[in-house]
């Protein structure tokens, strides 16, 4: 194996030999076979001047030039428009000139040694090609460094003609399988490592005391410490309300006490919990999981520094159209729950596993589809649509002509039907490391077929498990079952609650449609209109209700926002408000600079579109939703929220008394609770607690004003509705304080299971009260 060096071409000294390379019949496919050295020239100038494009000289031992690469942004290609970027990917051009005499296994050696330097640039996580359909050689030589052909495409000429190409993609991982080389991580660096640490660790330090798990010591001027065993961490913190912890990364210092001195010592979350777990009420048994939690958590941090290719003011641009930009967006977040410490922890997700699914990432992959047999699963769906009326518009004829002619050949010889089957779209990740094996006795009797993955591509949401159609973003979100652990649940899916979901759906859509105050407001829902549930009546038998072998196929389909659009409408989660990139600088921030509206008014309409829609259905039917950022969409115009969408609504909204109707079937969504806890706990110190501190940081709304506005917009929204005046008062939302209720507590005391979701208000956990901050912005106002 030779090792090669690169250097960039330099024109006009390299005019000659790259003309009696390309201008030749050997090198046909790459369109230059008749070319005159002026207009070789000419196009690698060109080349040289374009934005991130690169062309290199491989060179040997002697440093005599052997080959030539071109490393370029797929993004801004002609590549763009056939297949679905991913942040980190690099296109490769590649040419290895005929040689008089040649050398066995060079040109197999210079590929290798082109995709490790391509591999070798920061944020670069796949490679790209794109050689004309007829080259099989090259086709094979790719092959045989790792990539693999994702399907034929039409790409455009600059003389206008099309060529046919072969899109063939190769991770790190393929090319380490098929040439056995090493290739560094691109995203674990010391440097980084410190960073995320910090990062984490003020994070920690902020939530455990907000939550009274930790109680630094004051030393003045928003310097504060906490002490243990020979161990101070000190760091600088600013103090809003809420009893909310804004600690600076930067500020912070690990000193160790030996030999009568205090030492500088290293800044390591690991280290700082498993010192403090006690004070964290972390149990010797529930430590180690947390802390492989914790050390993921860390790992996406690191990632996301590379690939923060974005910032909050170029992401309030919303390039592209409102697909692109949406899920652009969505993989731009650093953060995660902005409450949770340990947030990204993906129990089970491996290495390659991670870089194709992992929201961050922003990876396109097809979903898998199976059949399952009627006797152990069920579809449902509202009441306007049916089994083949939902399949008819997820997939195109030839696709379900191909699944169902999978299914007949599969079924061939065993005498059963196929009409006793029902299609279910199953994450990859689940089929390869779950139900093949959980599920074996299924598969070998064919109450379980495995038929392939979908022509359509999607891209992982925040939450993981849940998809968006980039090939057809019209087309319904897919949510599927996942069994990892993460943020305290294994992300599966109950087949159980499939059941009745379309049907909560129906009648929650029915009640937004028929009342007066939500069908006049900007605010709408995105119904899960159909879902299918599989069981398994062996394990079921096993297994208490709440078992994660109950959870482990099933999927539902979500109504897309793409369609309802109109022009100049963008999306963006209410989560990314929240997002501070590497300036320090808020996409809240960046948006209402993009609007050009007073930052009051920008605020008021926001509050108008999320908070208001929320209290009425308190007020009216004690319906409460969980309304955390990831479970609103946004609809913006020039950064201004015209509308929010609410989703994820079949297992998270509940009816809290009696006073309101629900049909027998969805009876599991009346249960008892505190309605206004829904808004302090949900709204005021998971999601407000965070968006205050970050305007006021920009100068943009004090955090007074901030809790003003609220108050303001909900006394308009009394005045405006005075049939509701005597309920809305009952409900306490200017009470002087609210109980704390503690979300890392909970992860905490039990990072397999957090809550009971048949009984989540049972199983909370509260630490005392917290100062109401509406009260003390109402008494200005009388």
């Amino acid at each position: 194996m030779t090792n090669y060096t690169f250097r960039t071409i330099s024109l006009p000294e390299d005019t000659a030999l790259l003309h009696s390379w390309i201008a030749t019949e050997h090198a046909a496919f790459w369109g230059m076979p008749t070319a005159s050295e002026t207009e070789i020239a000419a196009e690698y100038r060109s080349l040289l001047e374009t934005d991130d494009y690169e062309v290199l000289l491989g060179l040997d031992g002697a440093g005599s030039a052997r080959f030539l690469v071109e490393l370029y942004n797929p993004a801004t290609s002609a590549l763009a428009e056939a297949y679905n970027y991913v942040r980190g990917d690099r296109g490769l051009h590649f040419l290895a000139p005929a040689a008089s005499t040649p050398q066995p296994g060079f040109t197999l050696d210079a590929l290798s040694a082109a995709v490790q330097q391509a591999f070798s640039r920061p944020g670069t996580e796949r490679i790209i090609v794109e050689p004309d359909q007829r080259n099989k050689a090259i086709h094979a030589l790719n092959a045989r460094v790792g990539f693999r052909p994702v399907r034929p495409v039409q790409l455009a000429e600059p003389d206008g003609s099309t060529k046919q190409a072969l899109l063939s993609i190769c991770t790190r991982n393929d090319f380490e399988t098929a040439t056995g080389r090493s290739l560094d991580s691109s995203f674990l660096s010391p440097e980084r490592w410190e960073r995320a640490n910090r990062h984490v660790l003020a994070k920690a330090l902020g939530e455990f005391s907000h939550e009274r798990l930790l109680e630094p010591a004051d030393h003045g001027e928003n310097r504060y410490s906490v002490q243990k065993d020979g161990h101070r961490y000190s760091f600088t913190a600013r103090r809003y309300q809420l009893n909310h912890w804004l600690v600076d990364p930067h500020s912070l210092e690990h000193q160790q006490f030996a030999d009568g001195i205090w030492h500088q010592a290293e800044v390591d979350a690991i280290d700082f919990i498993t010192l403090f777990y006690r004070e964290l009420t972390l149990s010797e048994a529930q430590l180690p999981t947390y802390l492989e939690e914790l050390s993921s958590t860390l790992s996406s941090h690191c990632y996301k520094q590379v690939h923060a290719t974005h910032d909050a003011a170029q992401l309030a641009q919303f390039p592209g159209d409102a697909a692109q930009s949406f899920q652009l967006i969505e993989s731009s977040m650093t953060e995660g729950h902005p409450c949770f410490v340990a947030n990204n922890g993906r129990m089970g997700v491996g290495r390659s596993d991670y870089l194709r699914y992992a929201p961050e990432t922003g990876a396109a992959l097809r979903l898998g589809w199976a059949a399952a047999h009627k006797s152990r699963a069920q579809f449902d769906a509202i009441d306007t649509l049916d089994y083949e009326s939902l399949l008819s518009g997820e997939l195109h004829p030839a696709e379900r002509q191909r699944l169902d002619d999978a299914l007949e050949a599969a079924l061939f010889g065993t005498g059963l039907s196929a009409e006793d089957y029902i299609f279910m779209p199953v994450h990859p990740w689940q089929w390869e490391n779950r139900l093949s094996i959980t599920f074996a006795n299924d598969i070998a009797r064919k109450q379980l077929i495995w038929l392939g993955t979908s022509e359509d591509e999607y891209q992982a949401q925040q939450s993981i498990r849940t998809f968006f159609n980039l090939s057809n973003p019209t087309r319904n979100y897919v949510k599927t079952a996942m069994s990892i652990l993460n943020m305290g649940f294994m992300r599966g899916l109950s087949a159980e609650y499939m059941k009745v979901t379309p049907a909560i759906n129906q009648w929650l859509g029915e009640l937004f449609e028929n009342d007066p105050v939500l069908s006049s407001q900007p605010v709408a829902l995105l119904r899960e209109i159909a879902a299918v549930g599989y069981r398994n009546p062996q394990f079921e038998a096993a297994t208490d209700k709440s078992a994660p072998q109950r959870k482990m196929f099933a999927a539902l389909w979500r109504e897309s926002p793409i369609s309802t659009l109109g022009n100049n409408e963008k999306l963006a989660t209410m989560a990314s408000l929240l997002h501070v990139d590497v300036h320090g600088k808020s996409f809240a921030g960046a948006l209402i600079r993009r609007s050009g509206l007073d930052p009051q008014t920008w605020l008021n309409q926001y509050l108008d579109a999320y908070l208001i829609p929320l209290v009425h259905c308190l007020a009216a039917y004690d319906l409460v939703f969980m309304p955390h950022g990831e479970n609103v969409i946004m609809v913006l115009e020039n950064g201004a929220v015209k509308k929010v969408l609410l989703k994820d609504l079949g297992e998270e909204i509940a009816v809290l008394s009696d006073r309101v109707e629900l049909p027998e079937e969805i009876r599991r969504v009346r249960t008892g609770g505190d309605p206004v806890l829904s808004v302090f706990t949900d709204v005021f110190d998971s999601f407000f607690r965070f968006l205050a501190p970050l305007l006021d940081a920009e100068g943009l709304i004090s955090e007074e004003e901030f809790w003003k506005s609220v108050v303001g917009r909900l006394l308009d929204y009394r005045d405006r509705h005075p049939e509701f005046t005597e309920r809305f008062d009952e409900l306490g939302l200017f009470a002087q304080s609210f109980p704390l209720s503690c979300l890392n507590r909970l992860q905490l005391r039990n990072n397999q299971q957090m809550l009971d979701l048949t009984d989540q208000s049972g199983g909370l956990l509260y630490a005392g009260d917290l100062e109401n901050p509406l009260a003390s912005a109402l008494a200005p106002l009388g």
